[in-house]
């Protein structure tokens, strides 16, 4: 009997990732608790294999964006859903992270991740380097939890079927309840799918297979059935409004046809109707608010060839936007491919898509290739995130990285223990281990979280009450203060007359991640506008304009300060124009500017006047595209000015430090 007559009867499971990998690959993992809360109860009656719903980018998201606490939102959602096994996703030593954490940081992340609610962690390295999944795999066996090991599939000319093998046999060895295939940028075609589930059935016939794919080349739901066909026993999937595009296949969908095909599928279909129902809402608000990119949703087959992965699609182009170069996307996918030879041929799952994604991107904003290298990538190529699959370029490894030394073997042996130390660092600052642990995932964003929380949180609108009133009229509102920075308004519609109230974004920086900037709109539709900052209306006039204005020097930046609200003016008047930030002197002669090398947000001062330094010697640090970009001193030298300042944005050639 063949293998696809035989496994007709057998029961597939599914596990439903809009909660996690759905909307991280789609809208760049923007959905808030508060978003989903009401459809968790219903979902805990689909019936399905497992949820995911934590781990990947939530995390970092969470406490960046959302002013979540992203270990309170998992006990919520375990609360919610007592009867579903809960699902994450860990980078093995990298945790969450972008860097390699201490082996007691990994175990204390695993055992509060299973305390806190998590059943099944799927435990991956970006390299493929099983030594970095060890520590993460005994933890969680140790904790009672679920060792999913998994394999990222790639190909290249060093990939092949017997080290994907050889691979699933270390992972069994180690402990594992079950393999899964992570085809992150849905590159593995329905040959490659049944082909490499068979090898692994026949490797290791006792471990549940689980496949999980995107649709961006528009491959997975053949992948998904050619690898049903071959003995896979899980597959992940999205409910439907949240599928497609960089996203899983569509769950209904997938069930429908393997039933039909004759396979036992458990799944609850009016509970799939309901949750289909609810998910459109939300697609809907998302698409509205510009949140879901059109081009996150399209089929590209060139990804077969730049292999970028749903997530960090969807956040490239997010960052891209951010950075007015959007229309450089095309240039930085073509780029992505040569990094990666370069680099030795890493799998591109995070955190390695990210470093080398960014790194492509660096080099066509840049204007030479490894012009600028984030410390991530100088990292790597030092050995620190573990063995890569081919070597590195000599030539390019020896330009990042000059006469510095590599790491000799497992690089985590290396680190000293951190979790006591930092605990006892924070002080009465972290409440709990969780907030330890978020703290040393993610410091900076950590302390901001923890700051926001200790002054309360603002309340949000209860989406059941009844709508808001009518915006007041402009002549009843105060004039625009002027505003320092750059601020971008959203959901100004283009037909805007008097009364309207846009939504403030924030203050333009390097960091952030615009759901969606409607800019220009006011440019063209003169009048009278109510613009509402921090709960505050104020009444701003626009007059039309004959041409476009002559373009402005750019400004120094300017630290974004909250806008003190003005006291109410007696009658409304024209908006001041903005207060322009003074410049920075031009550098004298036998001055050396140092300038930034591409857009970012400066994330460190590493460098005080009147400071001697050395050639080399970090300066600033910049963070752009979730990377630190060290800004170095090129000659020896004296600081003489420092025009950087932290928690700023500054663009290409604006000038950080000058030396003398």
């Amino acid at each position: 009997m063949s293998k696809a007559n035989s496994s007709k009867t057998r029961k597939v499971g599914f596990t439903e990732t809009v909660l996690r990998d759905a909307n991280q690959s789609l809208i760049a993992t923007r959905l808030p608790y508060s978003k989903f809360e009401p459809i968790l109860e219903t979902m805990d009656k689909a019936g399905y294999y497992s949820a995911e719903v934590w781990g990947g980018a939530t995390f970092d998201v969470c406490l960046r964006y959302l002013q979540e606490d992203p270990w309170d939102r998992l006990r919520k959602i375990r609360k919610k859903m007592p009867n579903t096994k809960l699902q994450m996703l860990l980078r093995g030593q990298n945790i969450l992270g972008y860097k390699h954490y201490p082996d007691d940081v990994v175990r204390k992340f695993v055992e509060y991740s299973i305390k806190n609610g998590i059943d099944i962690i799927r435990i991956f390295d970006a390299l493929n380097d099983a030594r970095n999944l060890e520590v993460a795999i005994d933890e969680t066996v140790k904790q009672g939890g679920h060792a999913s090991g998994t394999i990222c599939f790639t190909t290249s000319p060093v990939h092949t079927l017997e080290k994907n093998v050889q691979m699933v046999k270390d992972l069994k060895s180690m402990g594992v309840k079950s393999i899964c295939i992570k085809d992150m940028a849905g590159i593995m075609g329905p040959k490659e799918s049944y082909d490499l589930v068979s090898a692994i059935k026949d490797a290791v016939p006792e471990l549940p297979l689980v496949i999980h794919t995107h649709c961006t080349t528009g491959l997975a739901f053949m992948t998904c059935l050619k690898g049903v066909e071959a003995g896979a026993d899980v597959i992940d999937t999205a409910i439907s409004p949240m599928s497609g595009g960089t996203a899983q296949p569509a769950t209904e969908t997938l069930a429908y046809a393997l039933r039909s095909l004759g396979y036992q599928v458990d799944l609850d279909d009016k509970v799939l109707i309901q949750m289909a129902d609810f998910f459109k809402g939300v697609r809907a608000d998302f698409i509205k608010d510009g949140t879901l990119d059109p081009i996150s949703m399209a089929t590209d087959t060139q990804c077969l060839n730049y292999q970028i992965p749903g997530g960090m699609l969807s956040n490239l182009i997010s960052q891209l936007k951010m950075m007015n170069a959007i229309d450089k996307l095309d240039e930085a996918l073509a780029e992505t491919p040569k990094v990666r030879a370069d680099l030795g041929y890493p799998p591109l799952v995070t955190p390695t898509s990210q470093m080398v994604g960014s790194q492509a991107v660096q080099n066509v904003l840049s204007g030479g290739r490894y012009k600028v290298v984030g410390k991530e990538i100088k990292a790597y190529c030092r050995g620190e995130y573990g063995r890569t699959p081919a070597p590195i370029d000599p030539k390019i490894q020896k330009k990042i990285l000059g006469d510095t030394p590599v790491v000799e073997g497992r690089f985590a042996d290396s680190l000293e223990p951190e979790f006591e130390k930092t605990k006892k660092e924070l002080g009465d600052t972290a409440k709990c281990d969780e907030d330890v642990l978020s703290y040393i995932a993610f410091p900076q964003q950590a302390l901001a979280f923890f700051k926001d929380r200790e002054a309360g949180f603002p309340k949000k609108e209860d989406p059941k009450k009844a709508a808001a009133p009518a915006a007041p009229k402009a002549s009843d509102l105060p004039p625009m203060p002027a505003w320092q920075g750059h601020v971008y308004y959203a959901n100004v519609p283009a037909s805007a007359a008097n009364g309207v109230t846009a939504r403030p974004i924030q203050p333009f920086a390097a960091s952030y991640q615009p759901p969606h900037l409607v800019m220009g709109a006011m440019d063209t539709c003169p009048g009278t506008y109510t613009i509402t900052i921090d709960g505050k209306a104020y009444a701003v006039s626009v007059a039309a304009a004959d041409g476009p204005a002559p373009a402005a020097a750019p400004a120094a930046p300017v630290a974004a300060a909250p806008v003190a609200a003005p006291a109410p003016a007696a009658a409304p008047a024209p908006a001041p124009a903005p207060a322009a930030a003074p410049a920075p002197a031009a550098p004298a002669a036998g001055e050396t500017p140092v300038p930034s090398p591409m857009p970012g947000n400066v994330f460190k001062v590493e460098c005080k006047p009147g400071q001697a330094v050395k050639a080399g010697d970090v300066l600033v640090v910049l963070e752009a595209m979730k990377m630190e970009i060290e800004v170095t001193a090129p000659v020896d030298g004296t600081v003489k000015s420092v025009a950087a300042a932290v928690g700023t944005a500054v663009n290409t050639d604006d000038l950080l430090v000058t030396l003398g």
